[in-house]
């Protein structure tokens, strides 16, 4: 059965949208694929790297979100992000939002060094609440593009970080009325603070320059677990994940805990993971500090396994549906 929001299945995906990619070129190094991040491009004697993507499930802190997360999907291929464009949709009630977005994307790029080159601003039809899409390219600072599609069994998984940074945020943000009946104000402030981590490029880019790592992904709907599920699946494998090795900052289980949702599963912007060769384990960890090896990948036929704190295991077989949509269908209901 069809999920009711988030990503289109992979399926529909391969059979509707990616047999159709226009003119096939030789300048294109990295095309669209599933699991993949961004595109490479080959233009003169330099490779640049572009990503795209809405910022839909949060009604807060949009324009913020929308730099850092084109941002991360461009440094996680070992570019550096320079140029952001956006489309920005707005409902004809709401266009007083428009400054606070912009201001929004404003900080966002001055605080990356990006400049934003273009865009489109207008009030349409049908829109119930404001929607942005982000553009964003850069240029390759590592030796070769990283892709989602480079991990080989035997490596192991590495996060940045803690799970379901995103997720706190939106969760602290857009269900603080629930929230307030269960989780301390100290917590929910604290929580709203997790905007400000959502970036991964310092610790992407670290990693990139060293070429320790086989594939790097910005985990994103479907959290931890959907992102590793991203990887394996690009990369022709499978993966096992530890719960008990997975970093969860303390506000984000009180959130998860109130809410009944799987931190694991949760928007996860703001980590980061990559496939490590065992042999470039201490170089991976010796470039940024705090990384932690919360799994590994395997051949296909092992499947994907969680390995849940009780000593359970969890098969994932599908791709995830976040919890942050599952709990807005349910709040719709």
């Amino acid at each position: 059965m069809r999920k009711r929001f988030g990503k289109v299945d992979r399926d529909i995906l391969e059979k509707t949208v990616l047999k159709k990619l226009g003119v096939r070129r030789d300048d294109v190094i990295v095309p669209p694929k599933f699991g993949e991040d961004a595109a490479v491009l080959k233009t003169g004697r330099k490779l640049i790297v572009a990503a795209m993507d809405p910022i839909t499930g949060s009604s807060s802190r949009i324009g913020w979100l929308s730099v850092h997360i084109n941002a991360n999907d461009v440094a996680v291929m070992g570019a550096e992000p320079k140029w952001f464009s956006s489309t920005i949709l707005l409902p004809e009630d709401q266009l007083n939002q428009l400054g606070l977005i912009v201001d929004d994307i404003h900080r966002a790029c001055r605080s990356l060094k990006i400049a934003v080159i273009t865009g489109h601003t207008e009030v349409a039809p049908s829109v119930s609440a404001p929607i942005i899409i982000g553009h964003m390219i850069g240029e390759l600072v590592s030796r070769k593009p990283i892709t989602s599609s480079g991990a080989r069994p035997g490596d192991l998984l590495v996060m940045s970080k803690t799970a379901a940074i995103e997720g706190t945020a939106i969760l602290a943000s857009d269900f603080r009325e629930e929230l307030s009946k269960k989780v301390s104000e100290k917590v929910l402030r604290n929580a709203e603070r997790f905007y400000e981590k959502i970036s991964v490029l310092k610790e992407a880019l670290k990693i990139a320059k060293t070429g320790c790592v086989s594939a790097m992904h910005d985990p994103t709907e479907g959290g931890v677990i959907g992102g590793a599920y991203e990887i394996a699946e690009a990369s022709k494998c499978s993966f096992i994940i530890y719960e008990d090795n997975v970093p969860i900052a303390g506000e984000t289980k009180a959130i998860c805990e109130a809410l009944e949702c799987d931190p694991l599963k949760l928007i996860a912007s703001g980590a980061l993971l990559a496939a490590v060769p065992r042999r470039s384990l201490r170089k991976c960890l010796k470039a940024v500090e705090g990384l932690r090896v919360i799994g590994e990948f395997r051949s296909r036929k092992a499947g994907n396994v969680v390995i849940r704190a009780d000593g359970s295991e969890e098969k994932i077989r599908e791709g995830i549906l976040d919890e942050l949509w599952r709990l807005i269908a349910e709040r719709k209901c």
